[in-house]
């Protein structure tokens, strides 16, 4: 059989290689031992020989291309910013963060190369300034002597590697001295600190898991490139404009150590210590609260040392809106671990966080949000301030409009002058009290000022009634008119002549609040004819009368008897000429300033209702009576 299948195998080479070289086939599996040189090998093995050339120079050359970069990298000094170039004083310079340092150079400084050098805690400033176009946050380093060593550039190039959207971007930094300063992203929310202070912005736990959330994913990428930033604290996370958190700057405070620091165990350069820190930035997200003053600072340190115990909280704005406060106060006891290997890393906290809150939203719709509960809350509280300035102001105009005509008041609102205006026909009364000066002798001030006011309220309310103008009063004189500043054709005077025999009707039912049994007695005068009006004074301005029959009329007033009305002869025709009232003609009168009138008392007015009122026979001129 195996002699068969080598026959078979010899027919299928014939058939296939042809030109002779089934004899070469033949013999290659017949006596394979015989076979001389593969006619294929050679080629083969030199592209195999080509290939791995290639393979291995590409690879050499891509080692050398990567070192060659680190090394440019290393010796790289675009960083280095000109001092001249960063412009101050565009606006305020503003405190955006208290910066204590204690610290040397290390490659584990901050995110940012802080190379600060021992200030025993002096509170620093971080400036706002504009370089190169846009703002930037420049923090001074005070440093006599500075040289750019190989360890300075070597962490110079491993931050300037290092790029997250957590972290605060490095910028550059000026060597020159005095002007030694680090120059970093410009957040300008200012710290985390500052934001949980301030209890004028509002701030849900939506944004505060979004805070915590940050700064772990921030902490995890250090962590991952093997770098601590060993000086965690709430003042050294900045919040952008877009309310990012972002690790900053470093900033010292021995609370935030772990116990193990605190103890000098290890170095403060570990991924647990800064766990540990993070701890207490959870404790004040929480409680939007300072941990503790500077002053109990040294304390707390032995407490946290001996005791190993969270620090006693000071009373802070809190919230109890948060999702679920178990889990976060866990994660807090976790972190606070004080044995090192039980503390979570920041991916294990990332997750918790993430768990805490799985339907994240970004800060920015956050705040939109919020934008727009509050633009609702002060559209709300807008409308009803606004409503209670109508209401003020109607009670405003209310008043003004009593005290001058409407149209008078809104020029004058309006800053417009108000012209004096002239009117061809008008009534004008006056009454005052008759022995009004006995009464005020034997009454006290008070008690004339009550008894003036509550009969002038009450001639007020009658006034209310007819179509006249209050134009003042004077002690107790009492002056109205009608037909300005609102002109009726004729029938100024049928409302003023109706209006003066309401009052005197008043008058014999009006009680003297302090001589109850005094009879109030008024005499009243009224004429017709042209005035002019107008406004007198800038401040407390009058709308006055002026003209001969504001004269008359205070002179039919003065002529007049105690509960009488004397009219004029103009009035008298214009009674006469509307129909209705009852006069009786006093006869001829000598008037001061006017020589002899024929003056009419007007007794009163009858309705159409009245069986002696008459369309054919006027009732207005009875019989003349001489006086």
């Amino acid at each position: 059989m195996h002699a068969a299948l080598e026959s078979k195998v010899l027919v299928v080479s014939a058939q296939v290689c042809g030109n002779g070289i089934c004899e070469l086939e033949e013999s290659c599996l017949t006596c394979p031992a015989d076979c001389g040189v593969c006619p294929m090998s050679t080629s083969i093995k030199v592209a195999i020989g080509l290939s791995v050339a290639l393979f291995c120079s590409g690879f050499f050359l891509t080692l050398v291309w990567l070192q060659y970069q680190k090394q440019k990298m290393f010796w790289d000094e675009s960083w280095i910013v000109n001092y001249n170039n960063i412009m101050f004083g565009f606006g305020s310079t503003t405190s955006l963060q208290t910066v204590k340092r204690n610290s040397s150079v290390s490659r584990v400084t901050d995110v940012t190369v802080c190379t600060a050098v021992n200030t025993s805690f002096r509170p620093r400033f971080i400036q706002a300034g504009i370089y190169d176009g846009k703002t930037v946050a420049v923090k001074h380093i005070q440093k006599k002597h500075f040289t750019l060593t190989k360890t300075i550039r070597k962490e110079v190039k491993e931050v300037r590697e290092l790029d997250h959207p957590n972290l605060s971007k490095f910028l550059g930094g000026c060597i020159e001295v005095p002007s030694i300063s680090i120059i970093t992203e410009y957040c300008p929310k200012g710290s985390l600190a500052d934001v949980l202070l301030n209890e004028d912005v509002p701030i849900n736990w939506g944004f505060r898991l979004s805070f915590a959330t940050d700064i772990a994913r921030g902490m995890a990428y250090l962590h991952q490139h093997k770098m601590f930033h060993g000086r965690l604290h709430s003042r050294n996370c900045v919040i952008d404009d877009r309310w990012v958190c972002k690790i900053s700057v470093c900033n010292v405070c021995r609370i935030y150590c772990a116990p193990e620091v605190l103890l000098r165990i290890s170095t403060s350069f570990t991924a647990a210590a800064d766990v540990y820190s993070y701890s207490i930035i959870l404790v004040e997200i929480a409680t939007r609260s300072d941990l503790i003053s500077q002053e109990q600072a040294d304390s707390v340190v032995l407490d946290v040392m001996w005791h190993r115990s969270l620090p006693k909280l000071k009373a802070g704005k809190s919230d109890n809106d948060c999702p679920d406060p178990v889990d976060y106060c866990e994660l807090i006891k976790r972190c606070w671990n004080h044995n090192v290997t039980m503390r979570p890393t920041f991916e294990q906290v990332k997750k918790i966080l993430d768990k805490m809150n799985p339907h994240k939203v970004s800060p920015v719709d956050m705040m939109i949000n919020l934008m727009e509960k509050y633009s609702k809350h002060l559209e709300s509280i807008v409308a009803e301030r606004t409503q209670d300035l109508l209401q003020e102001k109607q009670k405003t105009d209310r008043l003004l409009y009593s005290m001058l005509p409407k149209a008078v008041a809104d020029d004058l609102r309006q800053g417009r002058t108000a012209e004096a205006q002239s009117y061809s026909n008008a009534t004008v009364y006056f009454s005052d009290i008759v022995g009004f000066t006995q009464l005020s002798g034997s009454s006290t001030p008070h008690q004339v000022v009550d008894f003036l006011n509550k009969l002038y309220t009450t001639f007020d309310d009658i006034i209310d009634n007819y179509d006249v103008y209050k134009v003042e009063t004077i002690g107790d004189a009492y002056m109205m008119v009608s037909g300005v500043p609102k002109e009726n054709g004729i029938h100024h005077a049928g409302e003023i002549a109706s209006m003066a025999l309401d009052l005197i009707s008043v008058c014999h039912a009006f009680k003297i609040p302090h001589k109850p049994t005094t009879q109030l007695k008024i005499r009243a005068g009224i004429h017709s004819g042209p005035v002019v009006a107008g406004v007198v004074g800038t401040k407390m301005p009058r709308y006055c009368l002026f003209g001969d029959t504001v004269n008359t009329a205070s002179r039919m007033e003065s002529t007049s008897e105690a509960l009488k009305i004397q009219c004029s002869g103009c009035t008298a025709d214009l009674l006469h000429t509307l129909g209705g009232y009852v006069l009786m003609c006093r006869g001829s009168l000598n008037v001061k300033g006017k020589g002899e009138m024929t003056t009419w008392w007007l007794e009163a007015k009858r309705s159409p209702s009245d069986p002696l009122f008459s369309e054919d026979e006027p009732l207005g001129l009875p019989v003349p009576v001489s006086s």
